[in-house]
């Protein structure tokens, strides 16, 4: 085969070819003319910040109802973009790639780099963190409220996990008292998340030691 035919096809989400700007309308889309908007920090600080003010602790549970709708649907288009651009079955994409484009997804998108820890698979349970997560607009979450595990960030994870296993499962945050660069969350089934929010959340975050004992 001649050299000049062969193409080695970019990551799908590099954003140099993943973002197209139109100067004549001011507007953004994808490759594929799907619209993109850019929301200014200050109005992702405000919503929750609203939103608690008038639904009280019923507010946490809204907004993680919200980002597992979001993060079904945010999984869903990634992988119709990833079958388009490779024209190949995701079951056919390898691991370390999906998992690359993944990564950049999440960047070109502004919800920031996510990573999993397989380390308590065995368990039924996966450790994501996301570093500079955008998703929740950086909103720290009351250690005193009774729903303090849930959150925006949480609820995006559910749902994208869901979708991308064709099962139903929970997440929840594990480190939610401070404000670090990199959130962590647990991702199982609802039953099993339910007993640990019990178990461990219940007394405080997630320690290194206490997760390993999981």
């Amino acid at each position: 085969m001649n050299a000049s035919t062969i193409r080695i096809p970019a990551n799908c989400f590099n954003p140099k070819g993943y973002v197209k700007s139109h100067p004549a309308s001011g507007l953004l889309s994808t490759r594929h003319g799907d619209r993109l908007i850019a929301v200014p920090e200050l109005l992702l600080r405000s919503i929750p910040k609203t939103l608690r003010a008038e639904a009280g602790e019923a507010s946490y549970l809204a907004l993680y109802t919200f980002g597992d709708n979001w993060g079904k649907t945010f999984c869903n288009r990634v992988m119709q973009d990833m079958v388009k651009y490779y024209s190949q079955p995701i079951a056919d994409t390898i691991a370390a790639e999906f998992f690359v484009n993944v990564g950049e997804a999440w960047a070109v998108h502004g919800l920031g780099r996510p990573s999993i820890d397989f380390s308590l698979a065995e368990r039924g349970l996966l450790v994501v963190s996301i570093a500079n997560c955008g998703i929740g607009g950086g909103i720290e979450i009351d250690a005193s409220a009774t729903y303090r595990s849930f959150s925006l960030e949480a609820g995006f994870l559910a749902g994208w996990f869901s979708a991308l296993t064709n099962q139903k499962l929970k997440a929840c945050a594990s480190n939610w008292s401070e404000s670090p660069a990199s959130l962590q969350f647990l991702v199982g089934s609802t039953s099993h998340i339910e007993s640990i929010e019990r178990s461990h959340l219940d007394l405080g975050m997630l320690d290194p030691d206490t997760l390993n004992s999981l």
